[in-house]
């Protein structure tokens, strides 16, 4: 697959699209919603029947970064796509999974160069992510998105409001598989786990871990004080215990009532660990390693990357270095996004991708 992008710092979608044509597929990123719906009719009105998609947020391809305006990234050669979006993505999506299926049929699925790449609306995450995964994992095929900063997605020409627009894929030349980056580790000799003990999902709020106010185990394990809180996050994320994986969830907020909201929820008697920063450099060349090992050296990477793993590699000034060691090894495009989608997980501040063999 070969990636050919454009932008407009003013907003103007005919300068994003000039170098662009014939493409098999379209993922767009706006900076604001009030943007998306002209920004998808246009398109849609220069490239009919092409399969697009798109959301609100910064973005990048090979080693330019987009805050403005309007960015396309076109996909071309070897690669056969469909879209389609599954409304009502917070309550009921599975009433749309005959979408999916079509797309799978259309696309001729084949397991290990099938695909799906997803963008939803903010809050819609959890559900979109069980009902794609549910589907797409027993067939053998992985999933890799994001979330858009804003209620709303396109796809076709189309707004939708709480809904997961989806791109999905089948690779006519190779393999399609998706990857997670954590940059996030337990600290050394301490593997401490803390069972939610009261917490309200829907709100995404953790009141109690091992009957201790959130607010307090979080100070009192890192020694900090109560309004460090929130930006303790980039270094020290809550880590989902899941098997022998351990998904991200940042911190949002802090409540008058010691409770802590954060990006994604918490059940009750789930286990969670707080983690420490790696050798982010490090685990970089090794995702880059692992693809390669993987596909042979992917020729292109479609990626989400974390808004708080953006400004945390902005605060480091790693954030251009990053987009140059992927653009070394890979063609690489992407948005930032306010969450990542990764097969059967929602997770926050990481990576996730899809490589094309």
């Amino acid at each position: 697959m070969k990636f050919i992008y454009g932008s407009s710092k003013k907003g103007d979608v005919s300068e994003a699209l000039r170098d662009i044509s014939e493409p098999a597929a379209l993922f767009f990123s706006v900076m604001s919603e009030d943007m998306l719906e002209y920004a998808a009719k246009e398109i849609e009105r220069r490239f009919p029947g092409v399969a697009c998609i798109g959301g609100v947020g910064q973005s990048y391809a090979d080693k330019q970064f987009f805050d403005a305006g309007i960015t396309v990234i076109a996909m071309k050669e070897n690669i056969k796509v469909v879209a389609d979006v599954l409304e009502q993505a917070s309550v009921m999506p599975i009433k749309y999974i005959r979408r999916l299926e079509s797309a799978i049929i259309a696309v001729g699925g084949e397991r290990g160069r099938t695909a799906c790449f997803d963008i939803c609306s903010a809050g819609a995450d959890l559900r979109a992510v069980t009902t794609l995964s549910n589907f797409l994992c027993r067939l053998g095929y992985d999933l890799a998105g994001g979330t858009s900063n804003s209620e709303a997605v396109a796809c076709n020409g189309k707004v939708y409001k709480d809904a997961c627009a989806f791109l999905l894929f089948k690779n006519l030349k190779g393999k399609i598989k998706a990857y997670k980056e954590n940059i996030y580790i337990h600290p050394q000799g301490n593997e401490r786990r803390f069972m939610v003990t009261k917490a309200e999902p829907k709100d995404y709020k953790i009141y109690t871990l091992e009957n201790m106010t959130a607010e307090k185990l979080y100070t009192s394990e890192l020694g900090i004080s109560r309004d460090k809180i929130t930006t303790q996050t980039f270094k020290n994320p809550f880590g989902h215990v899941c098997g022998s994986d351990t998904y991200i969830v940042s911190i949002k907020d802090v409540e008058a009532d010691g409770s802590i909201t954060t990006f994604r929820p918490a059940n009750r008697m789930d286990f969670l660990t707080i983690l420490s920063m790696g050798d982010y450099r490090e685990v970089v060349q090794d995702t880059i390693s692992r693809i390669k090992n993987d596909l042979g050296g992917a020729p292109a990477v479609l990626s989400v990357n974390c808004l708080f793993r953006y400004i945390m590699f902005n605060d480091e000034r790693y954030w251009d270095s990053y987009l140059a060691e992927m653009c070394r090894s890979f063609s690489h495009a992407g948005m930032v996004g306010v969450g990542e989608h990764y097969n059967t997980q929602f997770v926050n501040q990481t990576m996730c991708c899809l490589a094309f063999e």
